[in-house]
């Protein structure tokens, strides 16, 4: 296989996404319609009588397999930058094995690609007890959760590496999904509680009406698989498949179609769905000369798409076991051409079994804890967990713990988040001047390369132009 099909599912290769958390504006009270997306209640807390969201862009990679090791930089790759000597002739960057270096801890393997554009948004305080906000956001993603290491490191290694040959493998269990679909979001939150004394309670929600564009999903519930010499030529192998209990769908309406405005306004794309947050926050200052304490817990992405597209189930592939070949992946053209492949393998001809299927939005319990003073410095501890199974048809929220540091006042903000996420370390830092935001929480991620002996496992980048009119008097 394609050393490239690699890079598409755990580096940056490719374009994905599905945002991750953008600790740097959502734990800033002046992040506007940007702290909805951890806890909907929080819309009843903004200081603004307004607030606009221009717009707000990430980008976001993270892994638990390989470190990425190349002579240049993430952020020389994403800028365009690549030096020519490690260009093809035609341009593009050319990647090789030792470009990263695999983790091998026994431990089940996890990759998430993600991106995001959150559009237009704006919040209206409705008085000292509520708000009331509209978000539109284009979501893009693509993950792998639950990949055994021998698996990986076929794909990593490619038919060719000869040690890999005769190596058994069974009871692998794994899911691949992407998704790309837009939302528009409607959020109430108000106080339901409040004792006059400083002490508040606020609730919020979030309903979503979702457009899809793009899934492909391989849920993988057991393979036995081997690597022999291809007979055919005995400078090559073949993966070769015995036994596989699966589920594989996809649908076809972005083949040969951009992501252009007719097309994520057309009524032909093939997802509906719905989805909502649910969240609630208990708030303690006396008055704003003292200290605020913020605790909230929030459930967010309840909900999901129904797919127009070709669905198969695999629960036999009978007598004669399926041979994959390195040229069987030659020339594909993304994760659909690859769906295709894997398709018409196991079953050539086949008609599908349906012709519909669910994709399950990144449903997580977010949990925070804010500690603001007056003179602007304050401390966010925030904890993502995904409440997805592991076998389910749905992208997952990457679990996460997070303690982000900060400087916080209307006009400047400074962060530094710290999180623990995929079984490792990050650490981040953002700016907010006036109206416009710069981050990241994974700096490092962005730096390292081989010369300076920084080895990450993925990367993140933030930017985003919001401002907030006038001052809610509390």
């Amino acid at each position: 296989m394609k050393y490239s099909v690699f890079i598409v599912l755990f580096l940056l290769g490719t374009t994905s996404l599905f945002a991750q958390n953008l600790l740097g504006i959502s734990t800033s009270r002046y992040g506007g319609t940007n702290r909805l997306y951890i806890n909907p209640s929080l819309a009843a807390d903004s200081p603004s009588k307004f607030h606009l969201n221009i717009g707000t862009v990430n980008l976001h990679a993270n892994n638990n397999y390989v470190r990425y090791q190349a002579p240049f930089s993430f952020l020389t790759l994403i800028s365009g930058n690549v030096p020519n000597q490690y260009r093809n002739s035609d341009g593009s960057v050319h990647f090789e094995t030792s470009y990263t270096r695999e983790i091998l801890d026994g431990n089940p393997k996890n990759g998430t690609l993600a991106g995001e554009i959150r559009g237009p948004a704006f919040l209206a305080r409705m008085g000292e007890r509520g708000a009331v906000a509209i978000t539109t956001r284009f979501r893009a993603v693509g993950q792998i959760t639950g990949a055994s290491e021998s698996l990986l490191s076929v794909v990593r290694a490619g038919l060719g590496a000869g040690a890999l040959y005769g190596i058994p493998a069974s009871n692998n269990q794994f899911s691949a999904n992407t998704n790309t679909y837009a939302e528009l979001g409607f959020t109430y939150a108000g106080t339901v509680w409040d004792d006059g004394e400083g002490q508040k309670l606020l609730l919020g929600a979030t309903a979503k009406l979702l457009l899809g564009y793009n899934a492909q999903q391989l849920i993988n519930r057991g393979m036995q698989y081997r690597i022999a010499t291809d007979p055919n030529n005995p400078n090559s192998a073949f993966l070769e498949v015995n036994q596989l209990d699966a589920t594989l769908n996809y649908t076809t309406f972005l083949q040969n179609r951009s992501l252009s405005i007719p097309n994520l306004l057309s009524t032909a794309s093939p997802g509906r769905g719905f989805g909502f947050d649910l969240g609630f926050t208990y708030l303690k200052q006396y008055d704003l000369d003292s200290p605020a304490l913020r605790l909230g817990v929030a459930l967010n992405d309840i909900g999901g798409l129904t797919y127009k597209g070709e669905s198969y189930s695999y629960a036999n592939i009978g007598q004669n076991p399926i041979r994959f070949r390195s040229n069987d992946f030659n020339n594909l053209n993304g994760t659909l051409d690859i769906v295709r492949v894997i398709q018409n393998k196991l079953n050539t001809g086949r008609s599908p079994d349906k012709n519909s299927f669910q994709a399950g939005l990144p449903t997580s319990l977010n949990v925070t804890l804010d500690y603001q003073l007056p003179t602007g410095l304050g401390l966010n501890v925030m904890y993502v967990q995904d409440v997805r199974s592991n076998a389910a048809m749905a992208i997952h929220q990457p679990s996460i713990l997070a303690v982000t540091p900060r400087f916080d006042k209307r006009w400047l903000g400074l962060a530094v988040p710290i999180a623990y996420l995929n079984k490792g370390f990050t650490a981040g830092a953002s700016l907010r001047v006036g109206p416009a935001w710069l981050g990241t929480d994974n700096l490092l991620g962005l730096l390292g390369n081989r010369s300076n002996g920084i080895s990450p496992r993925g990367l993140d980048v933030y930017a985003g132009l919001s401002f907030g009119i006038g001052e809610v008097e509390e």
